[in-house]
């Protein structure tokens, strides 16, 4: 089966990526901490990433202040990761000052670290948590002893880690701008063929219908169930409105509690509200069988 050739684009897309690592890695490369490459070029990719993915580019706020919504959320969460990393090191470092093996204080700084960041929604990388971390737990567990000055002697690695952090997600920001502003400037749309947490949006920045997918000839309706029904006390499955004509029930809102994704033995009631996916052609079918109103479409 021949491989699929990626376009000229795609091509240019792929190589000016590489730019945007080439130039975060080179500005980062003297800043103190392991964790400021890691930070710089994940940054520089999302930011790249949504500028090239845009729609419709434009240098106007409104644009602007979207994507800063998208990524102000992964620099606090990479910034609750690294602080987490940093607090872990610290405690198995110094348990290693107490009679704690080195061996285990490595393992569970790192173990910890990556259980941690793995819980944290929208952090960058779970890498800057555990590089952090172990960064951290090393220079700790490298001195001598805790003299009098034991603060200073945790709070001089530490600042030099958030200070490398923060300054490489600030380069990795501004290299990814600039490199996506130029990129996106040859480009006649917007592309979304790679992979990149960018192309996946936030549920309210995208279309009702694309986020479930709506084709051209389905809709989606809030329709009221009448005691006339002859659905009324039938389960899904006895129903079959899925099976002969492609309707589809979401939900089925019945107050106090409601039915998300119901499943076929679940019965449908009176004055229940149905959420319906169907073609739109069974429109007028849906109505009659269920002898209600439509209450939102």
């Amino acid at each position: 089966m021949a491989r699929k050739r990626k376009s000229p684009l795609v091509i240019f897309i792929l190589i000016m990526r590489s730019v945007v690592v080439g130039v975060a890695y080179s500005l980062v490369r003297g800043v103190p901490g392991l964790t400021s490459s890691f930070v710089s070029i994940f940054v520089g990719f999302l930011a790249f990433d949504l500028i090239v993915s845009m729609p419709k580019f434009s240098l106007r706020f409104k644009y602007w202040k979207e994507m800063i919504l998208v990524v102000l959320p992964r620099i606090s969460a990479t910034a609750i990761t690294l602080t987490s990393g940093l607090l872990l090191g610290v405690i198995f470092g110094g348990l290693t000052k107490v009679g704690l093996p080195a061996v285990v204080g490595l393992v569970f700084t790192l173990g910890f670290a990556y259980s941690v960041a793995g819980e944290i929604k929208g952090n960058i990388s779970s890498y800057v948590g555990m590089i952090s971390g172990l960064e951290m737990f090393d220079r700790i567990e490298g001195l001598d002893l805790f003299g009098e000055e034991w603060l200073q002697d945790i709070a001089g690695p530490a600042g030099q880690l958030i200070y490398g952090t923060f300054l490489a997600l600030l380069i990795g920001w501004l290299v990814g701008i600039l490199v996506g502003v130029v990129t996106r400037l040859f480009l006649p749309r917007g592309f979304r063929t790679l992979k990149s947490s960018a192309y996946n949006q936030p549920l309210w920045m995208r279309s009702f219908r694309e986020v479930i997918h709506l084709d051209e000839n389905q809709v989606l309706l809030q329709i009221e169930l009448s005691e006339e029904s002859p659905l009324a006390f039938k389960t899904l499955a006895e129903t079959g409105l899925g099976r002969e004509f492609g309707i589809q029930i979401m939900s089925i809102i019945r107050p106090p509690e409601g039915v998300i994704n119901p499943r076929g033995s679940d019965v449908l009631l009176p004055m229940d509200q149905l959420v319906v996916l169907l073609p739109s052609e069974h429109t007028n079918l849906l109505l009659e069988l269920t002898k209600g109103r439509v209450l939102s479409e």
